[in-house]
């Protein structure tokens, strides 16, 4: 709680006690200095912006307002005990939201280096669009780079949802809340600085290319992009069009999520065919990516970021159909050459797919949502046949969903059972950690990755037979 929340809350209950207490203090003095306690509290509430989560409590500074500043309404004495519960009720109610969806602070990066960012809409007119109802379509997507930086004075901070409310009420709508109800994620500052120029002392970085999950957003991986950036990576973000709840192109310009994509396995027979195209989709959106660093790296020489990438060491790092997208991209893109995936769906691939071997370093970590499932058969298929290191660690206490910034939008996703025990600032530290020990050691140092997790009591190595 904020400095100015805590003077929000502390005026309101002051007021509401001089509302309902009989003080020792003459009528005419305590009217005066209720008065003076309710002008201070309403412009707290205006100083730092006006969320929904507030709405009730201002309902009830206005209520205690009536009581304090018109003189009549007190000698009325139903009246009075009607607006004094009410106001209670609202404060009550108030308080309860801004527990459940707080404005947090994103975890700072740890790394020596700013950060920059920018972003790119990539089209590849090689490939056909699989699901507009338009069958000339092809396929577009949106990137967002982090990378170090030494000059941001000229910069601000971009929000850590870039995109604005497009994205948080296609998120909340997916999620089957009240579209308003995320709303206040918008004014969430990152720790990157918008367009700063790219440092070129260390350079050419090392490239990270992160994929999201179905139904997810780039934006829900930032706080490992942001990490691996201060400690002198490129970091790309794929916005995965029509697997996103939203691609915002430009504000007229939005790709939803289409549902379509992936439907219900138990209604579908072909699910699997139907899941294997959204994962090569994705994987080929790595590839698309990749080419458009090429580019950017050698090709264009108005680009800042021209001849500072090191293409020869790239990471992946995906969660679900993202994690799966990371091995397929792997097993057709040699340019890959390390893998960080959190439970990755890789059932989807082929049985000639998971045959083919894995030549590239991979730490896998499992939740304990997935501990028991169709996907392990084959994961533990990709990593017997991987002639380079494979890892698989379970991370004890966690869902699936615990391996997103989840932790950012509501303590409750705990109650209603979509994060796990692990407490999520905490996972953000062990995941950030993990992934830059990963990557220093494979892409960096040339190593096999291999992990000691002694320091995290909540991972379980997991050993294929």
């Amino acid at each position: 709680m904020t400095i100015i929340e805590l003077l929000r809350w502390t005026s309101l209950l002051v007021l509401l006690y001089f509302s309902i207490l009989k003080t020792p203090l003459k009528p005419g003095i305590k009217r005066n200095i209720a008065r003076g306690v309710s002008v201070v509290t309403l412009l707290l509430f205006v100083v730092q912006g006006l969320y929904w989560q507030y709405y009730l409590a201002i309902l009830a500074l206005g209520l205690l307002a009536i009581l304090v500043w018109i003189k009549p309404v007190s000698e009325r004495l139903r009246l009075r005990r009607s607006l004094l519960i009410l106001s209670v009720v609202a404060i009550f109610l108030s308080a309860v939201a801004v527990w459940a969806f707080p404005r947090y602070e994103m975890p700072a990066p740890t790394g020596t280096n700013a950060v920059g960012t920018t972003s790119f809409v990539l089209e590849d007119d090689s490939r056909l669009e699989h699901y507009t109802e338009d069958p000339t379509d092809t396929r577009r997507f949106k990137i967002q780079l982090w990378y170090p930086t030494d000059a941001t004075d000229d910069h601000g901070r971009t929000p850590w949802i870039d995109d604005g409310r497009i994205v948080t009420r296609s998120l909340a709508s997916d999620n089957y809340l009240p579209a308003f109800m995320l709303d206040h994620l918008v004014d969430t500052k990152s720790h990157s600085y918008l367009d700063a120029p790219i440092a070129e002392s260390d350079s050419p970085y090392p490239i990270v290319v992160i994929s999201h999950g179905w139904r997810g957003i780039r934006y829900l991986h930032s706080d490992l992009a942001e990490e691996l950036a201060s400690h002198g990576y490129v970091v790309v973000g794929i916005e995965h069009t029509y697997g996103s709840v939203a691609t915002v192109f430009d504000e007229d310009d939005i790709a939803y999520l289409n549902l379509d994509a992936l439907p219900p396995r138990e209604e579908t027979p072909d699910f699997l065919d139907y899941a294997n195209r959204l994962v090569s989709t994705y994987a080929m959106d790595i590839t698309t990516t990749l080419d458009y660093l090429t580019e950017l790296n050698t090709a264009s020489q108005d680009s800042m970021f021209h001849g500072l990438l090191d293409l020869d060491t790239v990471g992946h790092i995906g969660h679900s159909t993202g994690g799966g997208a990371g091995v397929y991209g792997a097993l057709m893109d040699d340019r890959i050459d390390a893998l960080f995936g959190m439970d990755p769906w890789v059932e989807p691939l082929s049985d000639s797919e998971l045959a083919t071997p894995l030549a590239v370093p991979a730490l896998f970590l499992r939740s304990g949502w997935w501990e028991v499932g169709e996907n392990n058969e084959d994961l533990y298929a990709v990593m017997s046949t991987s002639t380079a290191l494979s890892q698989l660690y379970q991370v004890d206490g966690t869902t699936h969903f615990d391996f997103t910034m989840l932790y950012m939008i509501s303590p409750l996703s705990r109650t209603i059972g979509f994060a796990g025990d692990v407490d999520g600032f905490y996972l953000s530290d062990m995941l950030r950690d993990l992934s830059l020990e990963f990557f220093n050691d494979t892409l960096r140092d040339g190593n096999d990755g291999t992990l000691d997790p002694s320091q995290w009591e909540e991972l379980r190595e997991i050993i294929i037979d």
